[in-house]
């Protein structure tokens, strides 16, 4: 198997990440139900995305990013508490383009209220753990701020799955159940060796607010193409055929593969601005040791 990825950096150390990827996957349990896969290749490819000096000291907690990227999913499915950061329903209580919404969370401010808790928080997570990453490194928390690298790329990589921004996230709700792992596990396993990834460069984000906003619109105006290209593929054969895959990826793998790529940019530009927001310190090049799972951060 081989996984090319075309980013910031150099091809070989593209290949330096690809090669992370492979060792972990080849000592790692089955693909959990974005999928495992799409967090790893993600962290991957943001490392490498990065620019110096930044690069370095994320480069030698590569393996580090990497092996943890689905903690927080595996957090999720043994604390309640957790899984409502994994993603936002705007369209419960407001309709696209999310006007109203858009007022409460970039120009007010504002927390979410307790009934729109109850369909997520993820955008507010994003920014909580980005300000939580900028302030580790202006401490020099080095242990906390990998911690927090992970979950700052963990929710952001998951605001850029169209299935992670809509109520009928596994198609519950057109009779398309199990869109969500056809989608952001199976398509990403079969296509990813094949995909060369082309990330934007990682951006300063000086309100971190509208960019969040910002990628959940472009995610959000996705959603159909993912129910439209399942609902096609499916026609005249049933989900268990292999003609029914073979006709999904043709028509949702470009799509995957941009929303990897725009998470790859999303992700890399929070570490990025996180850094500056810091003072741009002076970081640390010793790798790591091997540590436990993370466990949930505590609120501030």
């Amino acid at each position: 198997m081989k996984l090319e990825m075309i980013t910031h950096g150099a091809p070989w150390s593209a290949r330096r990440a690809t090669m992370v990827i492979l060792v972990l996957l080849a000592a790692r349990a089955p693909v959990w139900a974005w999928g495992e896969r799409a967090h790893e290749i993600i962290n991957a490819a943001a490392v490498e995305n990065l620019p110096e000096p930044l690069r370095a000291f994320f480069r030698a907690r590569q393996a580090f990013l990497v092996e943890h990227a689905i903690d927080p999913d595996r957090l999720a499915k043994e604390n309640a508490e957790e899984r409502p950061h994994h993603y936002t329903e705007v369209e419960a209580y407001d309709s696209y383009p999310f006007n109203v919404f858009r007022k409460q969370f970039v120009e007010e401010r504002l927390g979410p209220t307790a009934a729109q808790l109850q369909h997520g928080d993820s955008l507010w997570q994003i920014e909580r753990f980005t300000l939580k990453l900028s302030e580790d490194l202006r401490r020099r928390r080095w242990d906390d701020a990998e911690r927090d690298a992970v979950f700052t790329a963990h929710y952001a990589a998951d605001l850029t799955q169209p299935l992670h921004a809509v109520m009928n996230y596994n198609g519950q709700l057109t009779n398309q159940t199990g869109i969500h792992s056809r989608f952001e596990s199976d398509l990403v396993n079969a296509l990813g060796n094949r995909w060369a990834l082309a990330a934007r460069p990682v951006v300063i984000e000086t309100d971190l607010r509208a960019r969040i906003f910002q990628e959940y619109l472009a995610t959000y105006q996705c959603q159909n193409l993912v129910f439209a290209a399942d609902r096609i593929a499916l026609a005249g054969w049933n989900y268990s055929d292999p003609r029914y895959f073979a006709d999904f990826e043709k028509l949702a793998g470009l799509l995957a593969k941009r929303r990897i790529e725009a998470g790859v940019c999303f992700v890399s530009s929070l570490w990025y601005t996180a850094w500056v927001r810091a003072g741009k310190p002076i970081m640390p090049s010793r790798s790591p040791g091997s540590r436990e799972r993370l466990a949930i951060p505590a609120l501030p």
